[in-house]
């Protein structure tokens, strides 16, 4: 029986707009979904809609863009897991989310139950910059849910109202309370089980943008990409946080880059980490690790380039990017997960670390 909440909405005629059977067929059969606060009808409507995530389901095929990403060619093994094809779900940037929104009102699907209807919680009463935050996914929060805690759906907090969702049901990560310090985070126990949404939220090709993650590894060695958004099918156009990146010199943090590929100093652990990767204005042709900023628990990260990858050290086209995606890794953690639409200061990277560590007990 299908369980539904409140108006009967599912997900492919009540999204923003209609994405073409082309645009689907591109990038693959899996579910996605982004629909906005505004312009809730109450349309019902039969099933599930199909979606856009078949570039990201490459997750599990080989490629070079890491788990969950999108380009096809690298195999998996030696602490680089693969990657396939990437694609997944549209929405929009913008100011962060007002308090007083509550959780979207969908038909998760079967066996899905909905999360308690609560007020979006505010950036700034969190410690947390509000301007330019295009997505805040917290395990606190917005996760649908079957009775066996396999998730359905991941609702953004940020206020845009993009919802991540799994490419089938057969894919659903695991939802674990107390599993990063005293909170819940979603354990993506298996290649493939990442959530992903067509777009890249809104922001511009060449724009700066800052991601943050909360990881907790459980393997060292795989590669994982917890957050990351890139362009489906194309052989590395992605940028992401990136632990055992392509060709790494072996269980190394890293970030990825649009065709190239960075390890950091820094071993992997299994302990949780806060991820914050800042990148400046991404102009075609300028020198990467010029605009780039690797942080790991407050601590600066230097950058090496691997072999690994088809750039040149300078940014490239983004353009084409059309996919949003967390969870690109094959045994992992993901507590919470934010992407702004500009580059934070110093000051705002610091008061971010401070936030997310008091909340995860991380030192």
């Amino acid at each position: 029986m299908r369980t539904c909440f409140r108006p009967v909405e599912c997900f492919k005629c009540c999204s923003r707009r209609a994405l073409s059977p082309a645009f689907l067929s591109s990038i693959g059969p899996q579910g996605s979904v982004n629909r906005r606060a505004r312009g809730r009808g109450r349309r019902r409507c039969r099933g599930r809609g199909s979606g856009a995530h078949g570039g990201a389901s490459g997750a599990a095929h080989g490629g070079e863009a890491g788990t969950g990403a999108g380009a096809a060619g690298e195999a998996a093994g030696g602490g680089s897991s693969a990657a396939g094809e990437g694609g997944a779900g549209e929405s929009s940037a913008g100011a962060s989310g007002a308090p007083g929104d509550t959780t979207p009102d969908i038909d998760a699907g079967i066996g899905c139950v909905a999360p308690a209807d609560e007020a979006l919680p505010s950036a700034a009463s969190e410690g947390l910059p509000a301007s330019g935050l295009a997505l805040w996914l917290r395990a606190d929060r917005g996760v649908y849910l079957t009775s066996a805690d396999r998730v359905c759906a991941w609702a953004d907090q940020s206020g845009h109202d993009a919802l991540f969702v799994p490419a089938g049901d057969s894919t659903r990560p695991l939802w674990v309370a107390g599993s990063v310090g005293a909170g819940p985070a979603v354990h993506f126990d298996a290649v493939g089980r990442y959530l992903a949404v067509v777009g890249v939220l809104g922001i511009a090709p060449t724009s700066a943008r800052t991601l943050i993650t909360v990881v907790k590894l459980v393997s060292t060695t795989a590669r994982c990409s917890a957050l990351q958004q890139g362009q489906g099918g194309s052989p590395g156009t992605y940028i992401m946080t990136d632990a055992n990146t392509f060709l790494t010199a072996g269980s190394r943090e890293g970030v990825y880059v649009m065709n190239n590929a960075y390890d950091a100093a820094l071993a992997t652990s299994t302990a949780a980490r806060i991820h914050l990767f800042t990148l400046g204005t991404m102009t075609p042709g300028n020198a990467i690790t010029a605009a780039v900023d690797y942080r790991v628990n407050g601590a600066a990260q230097t950058l090496t380039r691997t072999s690994g990858g088809l750039g040149n050290g300078n940014f490239e086209d983004f353009s084409g990017a059309n996919y949003t995606l967390v969870g690109g890794c094959p045994d992992a953690f993901v507590a919470e997960a934010l992407l702004y639409d500009r580059a934070l200061s110093t000051t705002e990277r610091g008061a971010v670390e401070a936030a997310l560590e008091t909340r995860y007990g991380i030192q």
